[in-house]
């Protein structure tokens, strides 16, 4: 028969939202019309706080006290995240509701010398993601998740003891309607023992076929129907802040968190990524998305997290910070990387880390590379290209003969103003008439009185002009 794990989250809202320990304070979650406690934490519960408590009892008993609403979908977003972090050691996993998560242990033991070492793996994954749960074995996946909710917390795989533990829990404990219940109670069944001793012929004379199709599934008798999660190859992690942040300076450790959960993703995939997506969920106003790259692969999280504090820098909040997101969409291999075991040197940066970096300060379209283009007149002879692009087959068949040029051009060609001593020239330029931007220029190379080295030339009506300057 096969052996299932259920792990059980009571609080995963409260343990995703972002806090400093050294200053955390007295926090719950509220749900419902009534706003009565779901969740809290233990400065909430040292100052008398209880489950169920409604807002207003829970408000006077502590002055202090960090409120949130319950999200369903923040809820559900961070279970799949789970999922897919454990989904690196144990490959059958199920979603059960809104705060559980079913492993299927039989097929994995196989891999491991034992259910131990199984277990010490899983507990590993689950100490670096800081949630608090409960957990529990059985030999049907609702005995493991009645167990595991009622705080068992017991790697037990003997099948008496489970059974023994699970008959003493309350029918309450069982996930039947409250009819249902309340028939079980009136016949004086009180306990899950009670019920498992009515024989499964006796049990469909007396009460109906839903509850006769649960007793069977919870003794492993009858199927009970699990979907698989199948873990998409995209990174998506959201973080929601415990205070409201008005300055950005303060966003760094949070960011690092999330970075610190990519690094590891990548590792264990033996991946690497170009770009990454930051949101900033503001209060009342639309979220902010920034798109930061970087031009050669990289997994480091501190790495990334200097480029997106070059993008902070330039980066005003509309209105007090929320929560940040971060999500990576596409990989690449390390092998797809032009780079090898000497391209960086300790203590230097590569091009690709410097156009990084100047990009994260700047802005994408600050930095361009320069080629060069088929074209006589000056002003057309380079184009714009993105940054380090490979242009070795196309300058190959130009092969332009060296010419004296500026290495920069004027933006805008000024008529020459003062006198000027002509050292070298003339070079006609005698272009354009195909296309109806004809030109007729004598160029020369000149020295001004304060002895800079100016690029100028003369067009066909003796007018003079300035047009670059070499530095």
């Amino acid at each position: 028969m096969a052996l299932w794990l259920y792990l059980h989250f009571p609080q995963l809202q409260l343990d995703s939202l972002y806090h400093d320990r050294s200053l955390q304070q007295p926090t719950i979650i509220v749900a419902g019309r009534g706003h009565s406690v779901v969740q809290l934490n233990f400065e909430a519960h040292q100052a008398g706080i209880r489950l169920d408590m409604g807002l207003g009892a829970a408000a006077a008993t502590c002055s202090s006290l960090c409120v949130h609403e319950y999200d369903k979908a923040q809820t559900a977003q961070r279970l799949v995240e789970l999922a897919q972090w454990l989904y690196l050691s144990t490959a059958e996993i199920h979603l059960s509701g809104a705060c559980g998560l079913l492993l299927k242990v039989s097929g994995m033991l196989t891999m491991y010398r034992d259910i131990t070492e199984y277990w010490q793996t899983i507990q590993a994954r689950l100490h670096v993601q800081n949630v608090c749960y409960h957990f529990s074995l059985g030999y049907s996946p609702l005995a493991a998740q009645l167990l595991a909710e009622a705080q068992f917390d017991m790697l037990c795989a003997d099948r008496e003891r489970l059974e023994y533990h699970l008959g003493r829990l309350p029918i309450s404990a069982l996930a039947l309607p409250n009819k249902q219940l309340q028939g079980l109670v009136r016949v004086g069944i009180k306990s899950l023992q009670a019920l498992l001793a009515i024989p499964m012929l006796e049990l469909g004379k007396r009460f109906d076929t839903e509850l006769v199709h649960y007793v069977g599934r919870l003794r492993g008798k009858l199927h009970h129907p699990v979907t698989f999660y199948q873990p998409p190859e995209v990174f998506e992690r959201q973080l929601t802040l415990l205070y409201e942040l008005e300055n950005l300076d303060w966003v760094a450790k949070p960011l690092l968190k999330l970075l610190i959960q990519l690094e590891q993703f990548l590792k264990l995939r033996n991946k690497l990524t170009k770009s990454i997506q930051f949101t900033l969920v503001q209060r009342d106003c639309e979220a902010l998305h920034l798109d930061i790259g970087s031009a050669e692969g990289e997994y480091r999280a501190d790495k990334w997290q200097g480029l997106c504090l070059l993008v902070l820098e330039r980066t005003q909040l509309a209105a007090p910070l929320q929560s940040i997101a971060l999500s990576v969409t596409e990989f690449c291999e390390p092998d797809e990387i032009g780079s090898d075991l000497f391209s960086e040197r300790c203590g230097t940066m590569t091009a690709a880390g410097l156009v990084a970096v100047l990009q994260a300060k700047l802005g994408t379209q600050a930095v361009q590379g320069i080629e060069p283009r088929p074209d006589a007149r000056p002003e057309l002879a380079t184009s714009q290209c993105p940054p380090l692009t490979s242009r070795a087959s196309s300058t190959a068949s130009l092969r332009p003969t060296p010419m004296l040029r500026p290495n920069l051009l004027l933006p805008q060609i000024l008529p020459l103003q003062q006198p000027v001593t002509l050292v070298h020239g003339p070079e006609r330029i005698c272009t354009g008439w195909w296309d109806g931007h004809e030109i007729e220029r004598d160029y020369f190379i000149a020295q001004d009185g304060s002895k800079r080295w100016l690029w100028v030339f003369r067009d066909r009506l003796q007018h003079w002009y300035l047009h670059g300057v070499f530095s």
